[in-house]
């Protein structure tokens, strides 16, 4: 048999095991931490642009701003604790691949965290305008809002295959900061790994589904609905596909491969079609159906992210009747 390369099977044991009570846990505190993952990296994301408004005629000065003080957002979800969606694709990829969770454990736990992630990411966006005016005031930017309304706007307008690929690469790198940051022990340590990725992934220019969850509603709301939330569903959709993609190819699945030199080809595909499977009927419940909605609903700015936020919540309780995690409520 073939040696473990890189001492990576005690990392990803590790991992997988950390998984478990993220789907064991009710639905109100899967929600409650999705939401908090949510404000956090929206709070990373706020401080960003006031950091980097001023230098936004120089595009390399803007972009490394932007990327040096983003991490913020991963550190608190990392070492304060909170369920972010990017980071799940590798917990319960890898608690899958161990057998620790099956295709119910695994939908749960992602809807109920993407879901959190957006109610979370929402309320910090409607707390930087509407309750405080710190971006500006609905059809009305100031200096800060003009920023991520320009922001919001690039998000949109970019095509499918462009958002997919920007999808892969950020949560690759995500999810990278992830699994370095796992094989340290002190905190200042856990700190370097994760910032280093986080911000290569954000001055190159890559796409975070949850981090837009923040920005694209911003330039909603700061353009008085010129962007709609049709608008924010074109990037939202293939930037969750890159990021499942990214997340569970490039780090998951790679690292489970080499933790197991006894799998075999049709082990490996097998984890690849399941992999498949989970993710589509996520991506189905999501955001295509959300997407539906939203077409219903584009030019209401206070509609949409309120019946939303209803939906992910009731799909999030029937889930955990499916998945049974340990106590309900």
């Amino acid at each position: 048999m073939s040696e473990i390369l890189y001492g990576v099977d005690s990392t990803f044991e590790g991992i997988a095991k950390k998984a478990t009570p993220k789907f064991k846990t009710t639905p109100g505190r899967l929600l409650f931490a999705g939401f908090m993952a949510g404000a956090y990296i929206a709070f990373g994301f706020v401080l960003a642009v006031i950091a980097a408004t001023g230098f936004h005629d120089n595009p390399s000065a803007f972009k490394l701003l932007l990327g040096a003080v983003f991490p913020v957002g991963l550190i608190a979800v990392i070492l304060a604790g909170a369920d972010l969606w990017t980071g799940n694709v590798q917990f319960l990829s890898s608690a899958k691949a161990k057998g620790y969770a099956d295709f119910r454990c695994v939908l749960y736990n992602w809807f109920g965290s993407y879901g959190g992630n957006f109610i979370g990411s929402v309320f910090i966006a409607l707390l930087a305008v509407q309750l405080t005016g710190l971006f500006g005031h609905v059809g009305d930017p100031n200096t800060f809002g003009k920023t991520i309304v320009a922001i919001a706007h690039g998000k949109v307008s970019k095509d499918f295959v462009a958002l997919l690929f920007l999808g892969i690469g950020c949560n690759w790198l995500v999810n990278v900061a992830i699994w370095q940051s796992a094989r340290v022990q002190d905190g200042a340590g856990k700190i370097l790994a994760i910032w280093f990725p986080i911000f290569a992934f954000v001055a190159i220019g890559f796409e975070h589904a949850i981090a837009n969850m923040w920005a694209i509603p911003m330039g909603v709301f700061l353009s008085n609905g010129a962007i709609n939330w049709a608008n924010f569903f074109h990037n939202l959709i293939p930037v969750t596909l890159g990021n499942a993609i990214g997340g569970f190819l490039f780090v998951s699945f790679y690292y489970w491969y080499l933790s197991h030199p006894e799998l075999t080809a049709r082990r490996l595909a097998k984890e690849i079609v399941d992999f498949t499977v989970v993710f589509v009927a996520f991506w189905v419940l999501a955001t295509l159906i959300p997407a539906g909605i939203a077409l219903a609903l584009k030019n209401n700015l206070y509609a949409f992210p309120l019946v939303l936020s209803v939906y992910y919540i009731a799909g999030t309780f029937a889930l955990a009747r499916i998945a049974k995690p340990g106590v309900r409520g």
